[in-house]
Parts: structure tokens; sequence; C-alpha cells
């Protein structure tokens, strides 16, 4: 898996077109939501939530992929690889990019979505879960920063504070209502 992640991190990074993200993609009617984040903050948990209703590509790793007609998500991961979890996973889905979320979790209060202006925390969280280049490889950092900019340019940043008891339904309509 890490040789995997490092030839294609290799790819993207030299030719500036793209970004592995430690996340969750759910395709929606041609429309994909990244939900960013590290371990624990909740993607596995929202993508099982929204799964049946949207389709997953991929639960813990994604590839945004910078193209002409916007970003293209998609996953190069598979079920399993990485550290022996069971990964929710369509091989051959992608979608373009819509709207990209940091997720909090929220007990006893309704579900809600805030629009994220301040683009030093958008660059805070997203160097928190944009997978940075390998040790050794410190000549792709000025590309990194470059993309992590670039995607910071190309889709709305919103934080997405879920109480995990509301129903499936109920999250997928403040997703696209948002959106």
């Amino acid at each position: 898996m890490r040789a995997k992640k490092q030839g294609l991190h290799k790819i993207l990074f030299s030719s500036k077109s793209g970004l592995i993200v430690h996340s969750s993609a759910m395709y929606d009617n041609d429309a994909v939501y990244v939900f960013g984040g590290v371990s624990g903050s909740g993607k596995s948990t929202i993508a099982r939530k929204l799964n049946g209703i949207m389709t997953p590509i991929n639960d813990e790793k994604n590839v945004l992929e910078f193209k002409n007609d916007g970003i293209s998500v998609y996953t190069h991961f598979l079920k399993g690889e990485d550290d022996h979890k069971e990964c929710l996973v369509a091989e051959n889905l992608s979608g373009n990019l819509k709207a990209f979320f940091f997720l909090n979790k929220e007990s006893g209060t309704e579900s809600r979505i805030e629009p994220l202006s301040d683009k030093g925390y958008i660059w805070k969280m997203l160097l928190k879960c944009a997978a940075p280049p390998s040790v050794g490889e410190d000549h792709f950092f000025p590309a990194y920063l470059e993309m992590v900019d670039r995607l910071m340019d190309s889709v709305p940043f919103y934080n997405f504070y879920y109480n995990i008891s509301d129903s499936s339904e109920d999250l997928a309509e403040l997703l696209r209502k948002t959106c």
C-alpha cells in the first residue's frame, strides 16, 4: 500500500495535478461531497450513515485531481489495504467535487452546516488531512502547498456539525440544501 501511495504521490505532485486526502467521499447525482479529517473525526461514520442514499467512493482516502472542468474525486485505494480496515469502496466511481466539509460530531443538538471563509482556518484543517510528500521528497512541498491553495480557491468549504442520531435522509437533505 505504501509503495502504491508513494508512486501516486510522485505522479500527482510532479504534474501538480492532485492530492490524496484522508477523507470520505460520497457521490450524489453527479456531484461529490468530501468529508475531510483526521482519524476519529467521523468520516466512516458519516459514509455509513449516508450509504444507500448516496454512494460512497471511499470512506478512508480519496484522490482529488484537478481537471479543466473542476476537481475529479475518485479512489485509488481498495478495501483492506490500509491498516486492515474494511472500507466502503466504489472502485469505478468518480465525480466532480461540489463541496468540502470538515466534520464535527455533535450530540443533543440539531445537525447544521456553517460556511467557512477564513482561509487560515481552512488551510490549517486541510493540512491535517491532505497527505504531504513522503520522507525524502521535500522537493515536492512547493507543489503540494500550491495544490492546497488551488483546492481552497476551487470549491466551497464548510464545517459540518452532525448529530449521528439524525436520520440519514435529514443529513442528506441538509447537504443538498447547503450546496
